[in-house]
Order: C-alpha cells, then sequence, then structure tokens
C-alpha cells in the first residue's frame, strides 16, 4: 500500500505563507491548520523544511490518510444563513453555501479567523460594493462576497497557487472565472479604491500595511482585520486610532481577534 507522508509543523500564523511558497516545490498534496500555531502538511515524499522551522514527521497508509483528510472537514454553519461545506458532502439547504475544496491555500472556515471574516462580511457587506480580499487564500472570502452580489471584487495574494485554488472553488460554486479578479500582486502596487476591505494574514502584516489599507477604503467604507492574536490587539487599536478609524465589532476567539472598522473622516 502506497504511504503519504504528514509533517506536523509548528509555525507562527502569519509565516505560514511564506512556509509555503518555500515548499510549493516538493509535490505538497494537501495543507490544514489542525490548531493553534500548528499545520499538517502532506506530501508524496518526505519534505525539507527551512532552517529553524520546528516539525515532526509520520507516514500513513493511502487509506488511512483519504479517509482522516475527508473527515477532518465537515459543513460548518455562519450565523443563521452560511454554510460552508467541501464538495463531498451534500448541499445543507442554507440560503447561501459555499463550496471549497481543501487544499494548498488556507480557506475553509475552520478556523477561527475565517469564520469571523465570514460572519463580518455577511453582517456589513452589502449588494453592488466593490471588495478586495488582501491575502486570499483559497478565495472563499471573494467568493462570498460574489454570492453577496457584490459588485467589483479582487482577491490578492503573492502566492499563485491562491490563484488556482480561487478558479477551482469558483467552478465548484458554478460561478464564472471573470467573477473575481484574480492578482498575484503587493498591496502596494493596488491602486484602486474599494467599499469593503478584508485582511485575514496577521498582526504584523496589518502594523505594516494598515495606512495603505486605509488609503485604499472609500469614505464610510468597512475594513476587516482578522488573524492577530488578542496580545497585540492594543498595537493594532493605537495605529487604527490614529487613522481615525472606528470600531464597529470585535470578536475574540480562542486568543484570535477579529475586528471591523468604519473609515470617517480624518479628524484634523
Amino acid at each position: 500500500m502506497k504511504k503519504w507522508f504528514k509533517t506536523i509543523i509548528t509555525i507562527k500564523e502569519e509565516e505560514k505563507e511564506k512556509l509555503l511558497l518555500q515548499l510549493q516545490e516538493q509535490n505538497i498534496l494537501g495543507v490544514w491548520e489542525s490548531g493553534f500555531d500548528e499545520m499538517i502538511v502532506y506530501s508524496e515524499n518526505s519534505i525539507v523544511l527551512p532552517p529553524g522551522v520546528k516539525g515532526r514527521e509520520e507516514e500513513e497508509g493511502e487509506g488511512e490518510w483519504a479517509y482522516k483528510w475527508r473527515e477532518s472537514f465537515k459543513p460548518i454553519r455562519v450565523g443563521e444563513r452560511i454554510v460552508v461545506r467541501p464538495p463531498w458532502e451534500d448541499p445543507q439547504g442554507a440560503a447561501v453555501e459555499l463550496v471549497i475544496y481543501p487544499a494548498y491555500a488556507f480557506g475553509t472556515g475552520q478556523h477561527p479567523t475565517t469564520y469571523w471574516c465570514l460572519y463580518m462580511i455577511d453582517k456589513y457587506f452589502q449588494r453592488g460594493q466593490s471588495f478586495l480580499d488582501v491575502g486570499s487564500g483559497s478565495g472563499i472570502l471573494s467568493i462570498l462576497a460574489a454570492k453577496l452580489e457584490g459588485g467589483r471584487i479582487v482577491a490578492l495574494d503573492i502566492d499563485p497557487h491562491a490563484g488556482e485554488e480561487l478558479r477551482r472553488n469558483l467552478s465548484l460554486n458554478d460561478m464564472d472565472f471573470s467573477r473575481v479578479n484574480f492578482k498575484e500582486e503587493e498591496i502596494e502596487e493596488i491602486k484602486e479604491n474599494f467599499d469593503f476591505i478584508v485582511c485575514n494574514i496577521g498582526t504584523n502584516f496589518h502594523l505594516l500595511h494598515l495606512e495603505t489599507m486605509n488609503n485604499l477604503l472609500n469614505e464610510e467604507g468597512i475594513l476587516v482585520l482578522s488573524g492577530g492574536e488578542e496580545k497585540d490587539f492594543s498595537l493594532l487599536q493605537e495605529k487604527a486610532k490614529i487613522l481615525s478609524l472606528k470600531e464597529k465589532e470585535i470578536k475574540v476567539d480562542s486568543s484570535w481577534v477579529t475586528v471591523a472598522y468604519k473609515k470617517s473622516e480624518n479628524v484634523l
């Protein structure tokens, strides 16, 4: 029976995307977050981790791996209207169903940061608004914006795999590839403005790029930030206050913070 290699890696949230870029040539078959500061990578062969990255490797038989992998992903209900499910699960009869294939790019609704981003989008995003998804991963947040009848939708990620997964997930949701514009760019390269911006990456990225995101946000627009830890949240609050971003709602889940800001006129 064929063996699969399972590598359990301990890594900070904000460093995960960089690590995936470093591993992308090593025949990775699947990735998911299994807990706080941990992710599991399945591969055909033993993978080589960069210096300083800690991980332990196990072997699993093909049948066991396939079973455990599928069992890890069950339909998730977000609020009263949204269900996120993998393609092998039957429709759940929700008002909004997101079909997401768990693969190389992050974003299945399992993690608290993704869950609360979905919640904030459902609560505050309005039909026809423009939408920017910074660090789009699987494209789950952009696909929700499209299903909520958003206007111009841009998914931004520096990982080319994110574009591939976005296209796959758009197909699974019976949506045309043109519905979401994927850009493999840095946020500084974006020159358009948006009514709604969501960024599920981490506090370091938020602090570094908060002013840029604020400048890309239309007046009265909504900015949702997630992926940061509660212990670092005060730093983000201080910077947001300087930029006159007003807190609308904060959710804390297993020490992860998701916050929705509203842009207002700058106070001189």
